[in-house]
């Protein structure tokens, strides 16, 4: 058995998202490299590697007077981007070539070990990312890929509050399989139909669990 060992940063990574996602710092809260780097017994180099990857991944926000500190949680934004994605996602699909079966084996790989990383919501929304880039990737148009890609990044967070549900994990793996079979069977307008529904869940999931965590004012300001 081969032994994996996880960079510094990611470490750090990981231990900063577990913190935003149990609210241990909140929307406003400023974060310090150097108070990180003592608390986890790093230097300041990982650290700011992983601020700076979090910044782009949408937790965290700068400016020069405060360094990074946590952006809030916006229902808006999730109306508003959501619906775009599930409309490039389904352009996507519908403009790719029918699933090769080397495709079809990812998809279904990816899919049963969503459930296996229950309690890691990290690696569960690296399976998710993989997914539906797999399921996307053959339609061979970058512009559109790159654009989803951007705005992937943009809902990472509110991914990471949708993982944090475990009674998630299972229907989500569900609408996966079903998204997948549809698409394989050659049937993409369906299946497209399935991936917008699968989107909307999440939407519908989400916007009232920002709202009983006080994230309503957000979402009405922007």
């Amino acid at each position: 058995m081969s032994i994996v060992r996880v960079p510094l940063r990611e470490q750090v990574h990981r231990a900063v998202v577990g913190r935003i996602v149990r609210d241990e710092v909140g929307p406003g809260d400023r974060l310090s490299d150097a108070a990180l780097a003592a608390e986890l017994g790093v230097s300041r180099t990982p650290v700011r590697e992983a601020l700076v990857r979090l910044e782009q991944e949408g937790f965290l926000a700068s400016d020069p007077g405060r360094g990074f500190f946590v952006k809030p949680l916006c229902a808006r934004e999730v109306e508003e981007v959501y619906p775009i994605v599930w409309t490039l996602e389904g352009l996507a699909l519908r403009s790719a070539p029918p699933l090769s079966g080397a495709a079809m084996a990812e998809l279904s790989r990816l899919s049963r070990e969503v459930p296996g990383a229950a309690d890691d919501p990290t690696r569960r929304i690296e399976l998710d990312v993989a997914w539906h880039r797999a399921l996307t990737q053959g339609c061979g148009n970058a512009l559109l890929l790159d654009t989803l890609a951007s705005l992937k990044t943009t809902i990472h967070r509110y991914e990471f509050a949708w993982m944090q549900s475990s009674e998630a994990v299972p229907e989500s793996a569900r609408a996966h399989d079903r998204i997948a079979a549809l698409a394989g069977a050659g049937r993409v307008d369906e299946a497209a139909a399935a991936l917008e529904e699968h989107w909307r869940r999440g939407v519908d999931d989400l916007v009232p669990w920002l709202a009983g965590r006080g994230h309503a004012l957000a979402g009405a300001s922007g």
